[in-house]
């Protein structure tokens, strides 16, 4: 029963989310998101409403999970490189290279530190 109660309840999150303006998916979900990769290009969910600038290096993470819905999900961030933003495309994305290691498709960028 807490199975179909779980699979209902993320059937109108998702449904909910399709219907969210671009603000609010942007800021809740995909902020700092890796969207897409092209050689040493990547396409960031970091725009001028982040304050995001060029020049500025992000260090990029990927999220690792292990586990299962019984035992419950561990996750676990390994930094895999870093970026530096060469353009801002709009208020939400932004363009960057990669200038070390390497960025995925799916993982997360963070002001480096």
């Amino acid at each position: 029963m807490t199975r179909k109660i779980a699979i209902i309840g993320m059937i109108i999150l998702l449904t909910a989310c399709a219907t969210m303006d671009m603000e609010v998916r942007h800021g809740l979900f995909m902020k700092g998101s890796i969207l897409e990769t092209h050689d040493s290009e990547v396409y960031l969910c970091v725009g001028k409403t982040d304050g995001a600038s060029v020049g500025q290096e992000l260090d990029v993470i990927k999220i690792i999970s292990s586990g299962n819905v019984k035992s419950g999900f561990m996750f676990k961030r390994e930094h895999t490189g870093k970026v530096r933003i060469s353009e801002i495309i709009d208020e939400h994305f932004a363009k960057a290279v990669v200038i070390s290691g390497k960025a995925e498709k799916n993982s997360i960028v963070e002001l480096a530190r």
